[in-house]
């Protein structure tokens, strides 16, 4: 009989590590940017508020309050897509410390993509469109019922004719041993993802489409 063979002890990646200082800095970064954001809103609220009370007449402040709904909508809608080119560019494969100046980047960029009033659009082309603008790679015919795909959106591609079922994870990074990476998932031509499935960065399933 051969001698019992003995499993290779696993390997583990350094934990890289940042002082209170970083650490307590990028918190309190975060929390003034979530204060400004609530701000803004409220002043953008009390604005269309005081803009459409204002108004002669029923006619008048209905066909306000429609235009303020609209442009408050589409400027929200706007916004991550601006955000996301004017702060990150593309979303490349690579790995960055947490905490940092670049992941605060990723940070609001991955907030303000997952705060998009477009999730209320899941499973409709208006989200495809959505997607697409962010830089996904999305073939036709693609079905797409998960709102948790769009991280890293240019890493992210989806054949024609596959169906992402709800609530699944398709984010496209990874947090690990006090880092972020990038990897990309890319989903061949008809292919179904079901549902509460997370897909790793680095993942590739079917017939990858052609370049």
């Amino acid at each position: 009989p051969g001698t019992p063979a003995h499993p290779a002890a696993p390997t583990t990646s350094p934990v890289t590590r940042v002082g209170a200082l970083t650490h307590a800095a990028c918190g309190t970064v975060q929390l003034l940017l979530f204060l400004a954001s609530l701000v803004t809103a409220a002043k953008v609220l009390e604005t269309g508020y005081l803009w459409v009370v204002a108004a002669n007449g029923v006619v008048d402040a209905y066909l306000r309050a429609l235009a303020w709904v609209a442009g408050t909508f589409a400027g929200f809608t706007l916004l991550p897509i601006v955000a996301k080119w004017l702060l990150i560019g593309r979303f490349r494969p690579r790995e960055f410390p947490a905490w940092g100046l670049t992941y605060l980047r990723f940070w609001l960029v991955k907030t303000l993509i997952r705060a998009n009033p477009m999730t209320m659009f899941t499973g409709s082309p208006l989200h495809l469109m959505y997607l697409r603008a962010l830089g996904a790679r999305i073939g036709k015919g693609a079905v797409v019922l998960s709102p948790r795909v769009a991280a890293c959106p240019d890493l992210l591609t989806i054949g024609p004719g596959t169906v992402v079922r709800e609530d699944s994870s398709l984010l496209c990074f990874r947090a690990e041993a006090g880092r972020i990476r990038l990897g990309a998932v890319t989903l061949g031509a008809n292919v179904i993802v079901s549902e509460k499935t997370v897909l790793d960065v680095d993942t590739a399933i079917g017939r990858l489409p052609s370049a």
